[in-house]
């Protein structure tokens, strides 16, 4: 019984310590950067010294290269997700929405709690 308990408290800790750290990673990495589009064969360039996201390369469409595709990007006050404004087709304007940092290698766009785009970071070869 006592081995079992042992055990138990083994696992749980490490299940919380891997939990927490993905979270932490989410929080603390920088999005800064090259990300693959998840449905497109084009990628996006995060600049946030511009806090703007621009289409870096596109295969179907190459025009696009450069374009603007979210503006604004504001860190929350909680730090926990990022605020933006991203260019609606339908609307013809730019929308309100929210980036969240699933992780360091994943980010997802949502627009009234809807995912509208996600982004993939390849990790780095080590």
């Amino acid at each position: 019984m006592f081995k079992l308990l042992v055990l138990s408290t083994i696992l749980l800790a490490s299940l919380l310590s891997s939990v927490s750290s993905t979270a932490a990673e989410g929080k603390d990495c920088d999005i800064s950067g090259i990300w693959d589009h998840s449905a497109k064969a084009a990628t996006l360039f995060i600049d946030l010294t511009k806090g703007e996201i621009l289409v870096h390369s596109h295969e179907i469409t190459p025009k696009s290269i450069g374009l603007v595709v979210l503006k604004n990007l504001e860190l929350d006050s909680t730090e926990s997700y990022w605020n933006a404004k991203m260019y609606s087709a339908a609307d013809e304007s730019f929308v309100e929405v929210k980036i969240t940092v699933i992780s360091c290698y994943q980010l997802s766009v949502s627009f009234k709690d809807e995912v509208v785009l996600g982004l993939i970071r390849m990790k780095a070869s080590k």
